[in-house]
């Protein structure tokens, strides 16, 4: 579903696997269900989908099975408007299908995510498959999330030639500091972030992340004045999440530019559909608005919120939205004000 004719803002770039995700319908345990509804997802690709929704053009750059289910998967990313024309296809004996299986919780049964994903095509991919200064030449931004150096060396080693890419072209570097205990250690990842993240223009993390990986402590405006001097960032971005229901949540965010002057988002309370892919349409909706405007981290916040809570009224990984819709979250939240 395509739901916005692209502006002439230049188109941002995201680079990372995708999966397709398998969900018993009607919140179901897996050990007894008869059936599994198919979804795509991932965390660069959810934010590409977001990107897209808000009428920014939006390249994916990933490797996928060229069968069925990788085709599957292309399908409904274009669908959404993305562009897919930097796909690496492979042959399927040469890597597979990423899969995992999502088992929706309801209060007091948490939900649960399992992983099928070793030996996948875009975990066997190896330096030199992408032309980076090619699909990144014009282009207003670069994101990546750090799942995608958790995946294998290969995708490690082609994570610091885009970066690197994007650094001499001077294209904006966003690094959003995913960890998943499942696909690395806090150690590995630790020695991994430290050698990203000095080469980053835009950092969206959590106070837990910075003081696990970089030994930053204090309060809220401590830790990003820490981060944002230690990194040279042009802006940094925290999400903070409060309330422990399956059903419901409240989100808010901070942000601090070159300035070293911190916005907080307003609070917004949230009825959740399905969580997964909320904090990738953060980074989708924050990245077109700071491409749109980098000297108004207000209005990226609050593109950001919007779309992050929009998302998780939505099954599915993937924001299905408007920017209309977008907007009017953002109008509908004092006027999409935020605090100093």
């Amino acid at each position: 579903m395509v739901t916005g004719r692209p502006t002439d803002v230049r188109r941002i770039v995201s680079f990372g696997e995708a999966m397709l995700r398998l969900t018993p319908p009607a919140l179901e345990r897996l050990e007894r269900t008869r059936s599994l509804d198919i979804s795509p997802g991932g965390a660069e690709l959810n934010s590409a989908v977001t990107i897209a929704a808000l009428g920014v053009a939006a390249r994916w750059v990933s490797a996928l099975p060229d069968n069925p289910l990788g085709r599957n998967l292309a399908r409904q990313a274009r669908a959404h408007g993305v562009d897919c024309s930097a796909i690496r296809w492979v042959d399927p004996d040469e890597g597979r299908m990423g899969l995992y299986f999502l088992e929706e919780g309801a209060d007091p049964r948490p939900s649960a995510v399992y992983y099928d994903r070793a030996g996948s095509a875009f975990a066997r991919m190896t330096p030199g498959d992408f032309d980076w200064p090619a699909l990144l030449s014009g282009a207003g931004a670069l994101h990546i999330s750090g799942i995608t150096p958790a995946v294998g060396d290969g995708p490690r080693a082609v994570t610091l030639e885009a970066i690197a890419a994007a650094n001499t072209l001077g294209v904006p570097v966003a690094f959003d500091l995913n960890f998943r205990s499942k696909l690395w250690s806090e150690e590995a990842a630790r020695a991994c972030f430290a050698e990203i993240v000095p080469n980053v223009d835009i950092l969206f993390a959590s106070r837990s992340g910075l003081r696990t990986f970089f030994d930053i402590e204090g309060e809220y405006a401590e830790v990003m004045t820490a981060a944002r001097e230690r990194f040279s960032l042009a802006a940094i971005v925290l999400s903070r999440k409060k309330g422990k229901s399956s059903r419901s949540m409240r989100l808010g965010s901070l942000a601090m530019g070159s300035t070293g002057e911190m916005l907080e988002g307003p609070w917004r309370e949230i009825e959740v559909v399905d969580r997964l892919g909320g904090g990738d349409a953060f980074a989708g909706g924050f990245l077109v608005g700071y491409v749109e405007d980098p000297t108004n981290l207000e209005r990226a916040v609050a593109l950001g919120a919007a779309a992050q809570a929009l998302k998780h009224t939505i099954p599915g990984d993937f924001l299905a939205a408007t920017r209309a819709e977008i907007e009017a979250v953002v109008e509908s939240t004092e006027s999409g004000a935020l605090q100093r």
